[in-house]
């Protein structure tokens, strides 16, 4: 017995001791604290890392932590969004509690690089431009999220369809990419490819503007997301920094991603938004007299128009103001719910937007319910799902072009008189309109221009922790998502209308609906892991994208009295239809080197292959590569007193590669249908398919510098990027004999180059004042290299109105047309110009500029104000065309000359007869946004609230409310052709865009 239990308490004594060493080794290795912001405030989810390994904590809800070190003499890396990080030495102390200082300039911000990457701003090698929510929505309410990026990005130019309620923005980054493609950047919505598209409505069929969709006047589907959900906006502006979308990405990535839970207090938010909305400005209408009545009209017409003016005895009606001049309620609830603990985190939000348009029976209408959910299965395994209901629901009128129908208001009321009535009788009776086609007040108070719209957006991120080691971390990132969008749109004109009438089958009603469908699924393998002090991240992947439209128009014409059913009609016809299948798959690598912060290298490629493409089967390479060196943190600066002075230094290059895409059938040769001899047939169409068109391809080379002064209180970014475009597409015309008309081809290159600068400077940070002010200046200059086709003139209405030029060796925003000619020199031709036209203008910016402020007093007053100037960029001005036609512009009875001609007939050059009249320059300077909040002390208020009300915010601001410009219209901003990538800028009777007041209130309990 003694032989067996004697080495058995030895080996227990072994056991102790060793159990007892390693507890009091973990004991001495084991880190905690608390990290706090300045104002004491807990710092909830902070990371908190041993430098140089992939060892790594993050704090729970009341800002505490803990870690067990893998090595002595370690560092600790503390980190969190909008703070700045900090570095601390572990000494003897168990114990290490962090201040962290709020990051002024964002250069701690994570950034994205990789499809399932991510970098530190300070570490960027490109001008990747981001908006936080405080900068998208914090100054007033903006109705749409592409609508909140106004002035807010460098490298960006914009313009709106109009003003009409639900949106419509073109956004183009560092200038044009294609001449017939896409010129909307693609969208990412939390992973989700999202869907931006302009449904197609038929209303431009409908008023006669145009058989094409590009003149419907329709919303781009971005406006359906609520603003206040997002948390944060990166945009790539250009290949170098985009090359990893590949295929879609060649006009730019805006990467959205919305707000998400964190760990902590259950927090419940309500706020309420209430103002406002009246048109910019509105241009005013002269007066008519009878002199003005016998040099306006015909000899034949005088008499009767003096009959009218007589008639009316004075009285006058100001059918602009009547139209444009009216209040516009708006309203907007929103409410929040967030919180979560350690393990799952939520986020769930409900808003409700109630517009009114300025123009009677427009508005527009969104109910929108989100709910984000991040839970740790268990340590290694992370689920994130984010599912989005949103209901739009938008009535836009009817302006902008028509062509005889007279469904257009401001086409209208050019012609009109103010001294003939166009209001209907005590029985309900319009009169019918001789100076035009249409009497505008009965097509506003009986036409219907609607859209409604059913989406859901449901995304998924699922991260598992492969393997793990010190200095090395294996992941597994699974991404995807789905964006279902239906639309039913009616156009309707009833057919008791004075156009309708004088129709052999009076009433038309045009019934849409489309079905979009996007769905994406991504998987990526990512290592990170360090080598001495080199830390590097590898990524591996695929990607595949499926698009679906499916899209329906059916049009009845001839209807029953009061009926807008199709089955009503007594002509009835497939309008349009459409079944659209596209799938895209991609493949992907890329490698970050990072040498301690100071030397930051990135490569990568991606390879996709798209059913869009000639050879569906072929996969295309897009390459990036990029470098940064932050020479502010090598020693010899570190150690020198220009550590005080410099807090960056950052020269960077890169470079990368992306495509977009052909249309969908551009590879095939449609069939139109045909009847021959009663039978039914379909017969080869003249526009010929190319199956061997390749993708349009971008190739961006860009340099910049990065510089930040005393602690980045300072902080300058300058960048010069060049953006070649080759293969862009264009049709090519073919001999008759050949027996089709057009073909397209990859023949076209463009050149885009650019500079952009941005100073963020923090002049006051005191107790009670800090200033924060931030300037942007940026410009693009647009060229043509290479048309491989004759040059010709397209889009607008023609030479004689103004038209663009495709030629190389130009712009194609360029603006040509008819002009006198001031001697026999004076010719097209001698001005380098092969089509017959002269150039009259160009509608790209000289350069465009915006100053942001941001002044905090006394810690609870809040003043943001947003200021906008683009210089020069021209536009086709036919608002003023069809007022002088009219009658109607306000100066038309004026002799500036005093030769005896009204300004009315003497516009432009001598003998006023060329479209250079109508080329004006758009310039402006406008006060986007303006805010003043006060944030109420309601811990002092405590026992008002019983201690439950932990935030109080009230504020009043406006959007829009100053525009100083000398253009003649409604904005200068407008485009009737804003969707298309080449000629917008034409100003057609647009739907005035407006000055927005509101007062707000938020309550956080």
């Amino acid at each position: 017995m003694q032989t067996t239990t004697c080495p058995l308490l030895v080996r227990l004594m072994v056991w102790a001791g060793m159990w007892l060493l390693s507890a009091a080794t973990f004991a001495q290795n084991t880190i905690s604290g608390t990290v706090r912001a300045e104002n004491g405030t807990p710092i909830p989810g902070a990371n908190v890392v041993v430098k140089g390994t992939s060892t790594g904590t993050a704090t729970a809800a009341d800002g505490t932590y803990r870690i067990a070190l893998p090595r002595q003499n370690a560092t600790l890396v503390f980190s969190s969004i909008g703070y700045q990080s900090r570095e601390i030495a572990v000494g003897t102390s168990n114990t290490i509690d962090v201040t962290l200082t709020e990051d002024v300039a964002y250069l701690e911000e994570v950034v994205v690089t990789g499809l399932a990457t991510s970098i530190k701003r300070s570490n960027l090698a490109n001008a990747i431009s981001t908006v936080s929510a405080r900068e998208l929505v914090g100054t007033t309410q903006i109705q749409t999220v592409d609508n909140a990026l106004y002035g807010k990005l460098t490298g960006v130019n914009m313009n709106t369809n109009g003003g009409a309620p639900g949106g419509g923005v073109s956004i183009q980054l560092r200038g044009i990419s294609s001449l017939v493609g896409a010129s909307q950047p693609l969208y990412i919505i939390d992973g989700v490819y999202a869907n931006n598209a302009v449904n197609r409505t038929g209303r431009g069929t409908v008023t006669g503007a145009s058989a094409v969709e590009t003149q419907d006047d329709a919303a781009n589907r971005i406006s359906d997301l609520n603003p206040n959900d997002i948390e944060s906006i990166e945009v790539l502006k250009g290949p170098s920094a985009a090359a990893i979308y590949g295929t879609r990405a060649n006009a730019g990535v805006i990467i959205i991603t919305t707000k998400r839970g964190t760990a902590g207090k259950t927090r419940l938010t309500f706020a309420q938004d209430y103002g406002f909305a009246r048109p910019q400005r509105l241009l005013g209408v002269e007066n008519w007299t009878e002199e003005k009545i016998n040099t306006f009209f015909a000899a034949a017409r005088r008499q009767t128009e003096l009959d009218r003016f007589r008639a009316a005895n004075g009285q006058t009606y100001d059918y602009e103001k009547y139209f444009y001049g009216n209040t516009a309620p708006l309203s907007n609830t929103r409410l929040g719910l967030s919180g979560g603990n350690d393990k799952t985190r939520f986020f769930i939000s409900g808003a409700f937007t109630d517009e009114k348009g300025i123009i009677r029976r427009t508005g527009f209408k969104r109910y929108s319910v989100r709910a984000n959910i991040d839970h740790k299965i268990t340590p290694d395994i992370t689920l994130a799902v984010g599912s989005n209901y949103i209901n739009t629901n938008t009535d836009r009128g009817f302006t902008g072009n028509q062509n005889n129908s007279g469904a257009s208001i401001g086409y209208n009321i050019a012609y009109v008189p103010n001294y003939f009535n166009l209001f209907p009788d005590a029985s309900g009776r319009y009169p019918d309109n001789p100076y035009f086609s249409e009497n505008p007040v009965a097509v506003t108070d009986r036409g219907t221009n609607n859209s409604n719209v059913n989406r859901f957006i449901q995304s998924f991120n699922l991260t598992a922790n492969l393997y793990k080691s010190e200095r090395a971390l294996l992941k597994l990132i699974g991404q995807g998502g789905l964006d279902f969008t239906q639309n039913t749109t009616q156009v309707y004109l009833p057919e008791d209308l004075q156009f309708q009438r004088g129709q052999g089958n009076p009433g038309d009603v045009v019934w849409g609906k489309s079905e979009n469908v996007n769905t994406n699924l991504q998987a990526a393998l990512v290592l990170n892991w360090n080598v001495n002090r080199i830390n590097l991240t590898s990524q591996v992947g695929t990607v595949r994208l499926n698009f679906r439209e499916d899209r329906l128009l059916n049009r009845a014409r001839g209807l029953a009295g009061g009926q807008n059913n199709l089955r009503q009609g007594t002509v009835q016809e497939i309008f349009d239809q459409r079944f659209q299948r596209v799938t895209d798959v991609g493949v992907f690598a890329q490698q970050e080197a990072n040498w301690d912060d100071k030397i930051i290298a990135t490569v990568g490629i991606r390879w996709d292959k798209s059913t869009l493409i000639g050879d569906a089967n072929r996969f295309w390479a897009f390459p990036k590569a990029s470098l940064a060196v932050n020479v502010a943190n090598f020693e010899f600066i570190r150690s020198s007193g220009l550590s005080s002075v410099f807090s960056q230094i950052k020269p960077r290059v890169a470079y990368g590669e992306t495509a977009g895409l052909p249309n969908f059938g551009t590879t095939f040769t449609p069939l139109n249908s045909a009847n021959i001899g009663g039978l039914l047939g379909s017969v080869v169409t003249t526009a010929s398919g190319n199956s061997s068109i390749e993708p349009e391809r971008a190739g961006e080379l860009e340099f910049g510098l990065d510089l930040g002064l005393y602690n980045n209180r300072i902080l300058l970014e300058a960048t010069y990027y060049d953006k070649q475009t080759r293969n862009n597409i264009q049709n090519l015309q073919l001999a008759p004999s050949v027996g089709i008309s057009t073909i397209p081809t990859n023949l076209a290159r463009l050149q885009n180059r650019g500079i952009e600068l941005s100073l963020n400077v923090v002049p006051v940070q005191a107790d009670n004042l800090r200033w924060n002010t931030r300037l942007m200046w940026w410009r693009n200059n647009l060229l043509l290299t290479r048309l491989g086709i004759p040059p010709y003139n397209a889009g607008a209405f023609g030479v004689t109105l103004g038209t663009f030029l495709y030629q190389e060796g130009f712009a194609p925003t360029t603006i040509v047309g008819t002009r006198p000619a001031s001697d026999a020199t004076d010719t097209p031709l001698a001005q380098g110009v092969r089509t017959g036209a002269y150039i009259l203008g160009n509608n790209q910016p000289d350069f465009q500029m915006s100053w942001f402020n941001e002044f905090t007093l006394f810690k609870n007053v809040d003043i943001n104000m947003l200021w906008h100037w683009k210089q020069g960029g021209d536009n086709i001005n036919l608002t003023q065309f069809l007022m002088d036609s009219g009658g109607t512009t306000p100066d038309w009875s004026k002799d500036d000359n005093n030769d005896g001609t009204p300004n009315g007939r003497q516009r432009g050059i001598p003998p006023h007869n060329g479209a250079d009249r109508w080329v004006q320059d758009a310039s402006y300077v406008r006060l986007r946004e303006i805010g003043v909040y006060y944030n109420l002390p309601v811990t002092k208020l405590g026992s008002w609230f019983s201690n439950r009300v932990s935030r109080i915010r009230i504020g009043a601001s406006s959007q829009n409310p100053l525009t100083f410009t000398k253009y003649f219209s409604y904005d200068p901003e407008t485009s009737t052709f804003g969707i298309q990538a080449v000629a917008s800028g034409v100003d057609i009777a647009p739907y005035p865009t407006q000055r927005r007041f509101f007062g707000h209130l938020v309550v956080e309990f």
